[in-house]
């Protein structure tokens, strides 16, 4: 099962690099807007959690619950990125790793089913 974690991260990870490669980012960022303060703490709001779980949970067994953490963080940052800076669409980006990380979560789910 520690695989399995190891590819989601790898796939997070290779294909929040690729995908900004593939989709013209542009240039603006958050750090511009003036809601930047707000946008740090919902994400360390949210990423606080799951670091709890990584370290604390049994990688043995499937969780389905820090992927699905992990999708809400792409979503608030996706709903971030498309309210302010629409036009760099750094948005697809994050909403398309948030249905990576929902695929994982229906994954988990499905392996918890049929394996126990």
């Amino acid at each position: 099962m520690e695989g399995l974690y190891s590819f989601k991260v790898l796939v997070i990870l290779v294909g929040q690099w690729v995908l900004r490669k593939i989709i013209d980012v542009g240039e603006e960022e958050m750090r511009n807007t003036p809601v930047y303060k707000w946008y740090l703490l919902g994400s360390w709001a949210l990423l606080i959690p799951i670091l709890i779980l990584v370290w604390t949970m049994d990688r043995s067994r499937p969780y389905p619950i820090w992927p699905f953490l992990l999708s809400v963080i792409f979503c608030f940052r996706g709903y971030m990125e498309w309210k302010y800076i629409r036009e760099s669409r750094r948005h697809q980006v994050s909403f398309l790793l948030a249905a990576a990380s929902l695929t994982f979560t229906g994954l988990m789910i499905f392996i918890l089913l049929f394996r126990y």
